[in-house]
This record gives C-alpha cells, structure tokens and sequence, in this order.
C-alpha cells in the first residue's frame, strides 16, 4: 500500500513516489473542512484528480509511451483482444501487452501493471477525500456537483480495476478482486486485503452510483451544470452506470441508465461528421466525457494519438495500428465507417512506416502537424449501443432493433437487419475468430458486431470478451496485407480461447506486493494453478 500515490488537495498534482511525497498529504485525524475550506476549494482538488486521468503521469517519473490515464486505458484493453492490430512491434511500448509479455513486466513501473493501478487508486484517493467532506458538499448544489462526481469518479475507478486485475465479475464473483479504501489513506494505512468481486460491485461500485447519480440529479435540477466536458455530469453517470450495468448483467438498469444518458446535450452524429480525426471534443457535440488538450497539458509521445496516428512521428508511424479484414468486411460498402480504415489500400504501395499499410487506422489522428488531440472517453454511439445489447438480453428484440437502427441510420444508408433473439456463443469463441462462426446469426451477435466496429480503439475489447464469458483466436494476416507479419502476435503460446484464462489479468504491481503484507498476486501464467 505504501507505493499507492496520493492526490493532494490541490489542483496542481505531484506525481512523485517519494515517501517524503506521501507525507505530505494530511493526516487521517484533520477535519477535511478543515482541508478544503469551501465548496471553491473542494472544486479545485476535483479539478486535479480528473486532469489526472487524462494526464502522463502514472509511470513514476520514468519515460514510457504507456501511462497517459483513461485513454491508455482503453487502448491496452483493446490491443488484449482481436480486433486490433499492430502491424510490428515498433518502440515496443504497446507491443508487450499486443503479444501478451506485459505480465512479465509488473516489477516495472513503466507498464500497465503499474500505471494502471497507480492511476486510479491515486484518483480512488482523491475520490475518498473529497467524499469524507461530505457534511460540507451536501450544504449546497454546487457543492453535491462535486460530491456526486467523487462519488461517481470512484465507482469508475473500481471498475476500471475490477477489468484489469480480476476475472470477470458475473461469471468468477467470489474471485479475488482489488483492495478497497473508502476512506483517506496516508504512507501509514495498512494496506487492506483484496476483496471479492463480489464485495467491489455490489458494496462499493453500484452503491457509489446510486449515491453519485442521485447528488448529481439534485445538482442539475437546481441548474448546476458542467464547465467542461472533463467534468462528469448526470449523464455521463448514468452512461457509467450502464456500463457496469453490462459487466454485471443487469439488462434493465443498463438499458435504463443508457436511455437516461441519451437524453442529455450530447447526441449521437452522422458519420459525414466523424472524418476529421476525431481530435475536437469541442466541435464533436457526441462527445460525452473525454478532455481537451492544449500546449500547457499535451503528452506527445505518451498520447492517444501518438500509440495511433500512423501519418505522424509518434509511436504509430512504425508500429501501425490496423484492424482485421473481418472487420472491415463486416461493413456494408455504403457504410460511412470504411472511411476510419485504409481497407481499399493498394498493398503494391506498402512501406514499412507511415500510413501505407492496408487496414491502417485513419479514424484518430493529431490536430495537423501538431502534437495536439483531445480525449475522448465516452461517446453517446455507445448508450445506443449499450441500449440495444442490454434489450437484446432482457428478451425485447423490437426495441433493441429500435437503438440498433438508430445507429446504422446515421452510418449506412442501405443498412438492414432481419435477424432475432440473443443466441451467441458464450463460453466459446467470439465471431470471427479463426475456427469459430465468421457471420452473425442473431440479433445480439449483430449487435456486438456493430459494437465492435463501432468503438473499435476506444473503449477496451477485453473488457466485453470478459463480461460476456468468451475466448477468442487472433487470425493470421495476409502476406500481401503486411509482409512483416510477426506470428508471435497469434498468441499461440498463451490461453485466449477460455473464458477464465488468467491471460488478460494483469498482475498486481511488485510495489503493491513489496508494500501491503496482506495482498495476494495473480497467477503470472494463464491459469489459477
């Protein structure tokens, strides 16, 4: 527990490690009235910890392409699945968890491992504090906007770690999940044992929500609104809610939570309006959550861009990000989305750097010649999504062909669907896997296809694979398509095919294990044993 970072209570963030660092944060025994002062100040510490999660600064200060919050996220979610590919292995830095070698690094806080439970425990912190000066927050509307956030913000931080260091939650709930702390915690808190996930979902995770999204309506009805869309407001909850909602298969709350979601500002956009890069968060009335980068809070190389945009001297210009040509050719030849991918590349063209590779992603580039490109984190796409998956399983095939088209409308015109029902092979291997069903047969199997096509590289694919108890098998590609093909990316060393592999479970950081007596690792191999 002692490596654990902690936020401070001011907007600017410290990012050491140092122990002196720790020390610095108040003790447990000072009245966090006493901290903040007033609704401006608790703001302002609020301010910090979302910054945070869109900021390079989870690595301890080491130079890293990994570690930039949110995003990286995201991005380290879905290079553990199949849709999305590395061309080669370029600086490396995505390509240890693409060839799954990144659990052998949890000793480095370089990687995931680490950045992924520094960042949201730091932000877990943050969260807790501002939560402990709840006596002062609930007083006023302003002040229940920030504790609904904190609330809120902590409910995703625990599901963020619940994907990554446990096995999914409907299918293993009394498997060992992540430590809880509800309360500030110093260098000096003991560090706590792994709860289940049981005990993570159902005492703290769906709990805070309630509590979250309940402040933030009292907050919005009172016309307290969001200054930025780095700020979580009712809607972005509620589009919270409806994915954890999905990860335990509660069909109604998600479709609910989703439904509640959409009817905020941000609406879904036609794909005419999607070309751009999709770098502008302020001209992208979709974006729901994500964050705006400027000059003074750019990561350059360690960005969202920089893993992806292939056409700039990030990391992407050697290590090209591509999707599968079952992927592609699972789109319609009106459907708007092709324009994200270089599907119709002529591969005569190839080169070994830059964009010349078929299926090379288009779909998220830097503003220009700039090192500049907003996050996002949620778009309203996926509470379309959301909703007609989440129908789909409670058994109301109507409407989830209802949200379904309402998506389709705005990407392909010739766009039809006359499948039904829910059928899909849970415990099995997800469509398009090598040996297993190439071409949906149901509605829901049509529905996670569009899924996938739709949030490919910013969302986290694993994190679905999990929650719907499938395996999967990357396909090999074609020589013509990229002639440095590296087979190790098959995987064929490791378990992706079951449902309970331990292969996409990260281990717990090496400081984590050096530092809480009570902490249990997670098997390094694919298996429990």
């Amino acid at each position: 527990m002692k490596k654990i970072l902690m936020l401070g209570v001011i907007a600017s963030l410290s990012f050491s490690c140092a122990k002196d660092a720790l020390e610095t944060f108040p003790s447990n025994a000072v009245k966090p009235d006493v901290v903040y002062g007033d609704v401006e100040n608790a703001t302002s510490a609020l301010t910090g910890a979302l910054s945070g999660l869109g900021a390079w600064a989870w690595t301890n200060g080491v130079s890293s392409g990994v570690g930039f919050g949110i995003t990286s996220s995201y991005l380290t979610a879905d290079a553990l699945g199949e849709d999305y590919i590395l061309s080669g292995a370029g600086s490396g830095w995505m390509w240890q968890t693409f060839s799954y070698n990144v659990k052998n690094w949890y000793d480095d806080s370089r990687l995931q491992c680490y950045t992924e439970w520094n960042c949201y425990y730091t932000t877990i912190n943050s969260c807790n504090s501002l939560i402990a000066s709840a006596e002062l927050l609930s007083a006023t509307n302003e002040g229940k906007f920030v504790l609904g956030q904190a609330y809120t913000l902590r409910a995703f931080c625990y599901h963020m770690l619940a994907q990554f260091y446990a096995r999914a939650y409907y299918y293993y709930p009394e498997d060992l999940c992540v430590p809880v702390y509800t309360e500030p915690t110093t260098s000096a808190t003991k560090g706590a044992p792994r709860s289940t996930n049981k005990q993570v979902y159902e005492e703290v995770i769906y709990p805070d929500l309630t509590t979250g999204i309940g402040l933030l309506d009292e907050a919005n009805k009172a016309g307290v609104t969001r200054s930025n869309k780095t700020q979580v407001d009712y809607y972005v909850a509620n589009g919270i809610k409806a994915r954890v909602a999905l990860a335990m298969h509660k069909w109604e709350d998600a479709y609910m939570a989703a439904e509640e979601a959409l009817k905020g500002p941000n609406q879904p956009l036609d794909i005419s309006q999607l070309k751009s890069g999709m770098n502008d968060i302020t001209a992208l009335s979709n974006v729901m959550w994500g964050e705006i980068k400027t000059p003074d809070n750019y990561g350059m190389y360690a960005s969202y861009q920089s893993q992806m945009d292939a056409d700039h001297d990030g990391y992407a210009q050697k290590a090209r990000r591509c999707c599968t040509s079952w992927l592609w050719n699972r789109m319609g030849a009106e459907d708007g989305r092709r324009a994200w991918w270089l599907g119709n590349f002529d591969n005569s063209q190839y080169q070994a750097t830059g964009q010349a590779i078929k299926y090379c992603q288009v779909k998220f580039k830097f503003q220009g010649n700039t090192w500049l490109g907003d996050y996002i984190y949620m778009r309203a796409e996926e509470m379309l999504l959301t909703a007609a998956e989440a129908y789909c399983h409670a058994g109301n095939d109507p409407e989830a062909k209802n949200y379904l088209t309402k998506l389709m409308a705005l990407r392909d015109p010739s766009y039809k669907c006359e499948l039904s029902g829910k059928t899909y092979d849970e415990g099995g291997l997800t469509l398009g896997s090598a040996g297993a069903k190439q071409a949906p047969q149901s509605l829901l199997e049509e529905i996670l296809v569009q899924r996938r096509i739709e949030l490919w590289g910013e969302f986290g694919r694993i994190f679905d694979i999990k929650r719907l108890g499938q395996g999967f098998k990357r396909v090999e590609t074609d020589a013509a398509d990229n002639p440095d093909f590296d087979p190790a990316s098959l995987l064929n060393n490791h378990d992706t095919q079951s449902p309970g592999s331990y292969a996409w479970v990260l281990m717990l950081p090496q400081v984590e294990i050096d530092g809480n007596p009570n902490a249990v690792q997670n098997p390094i191999g694919d298996t429990a044993n």
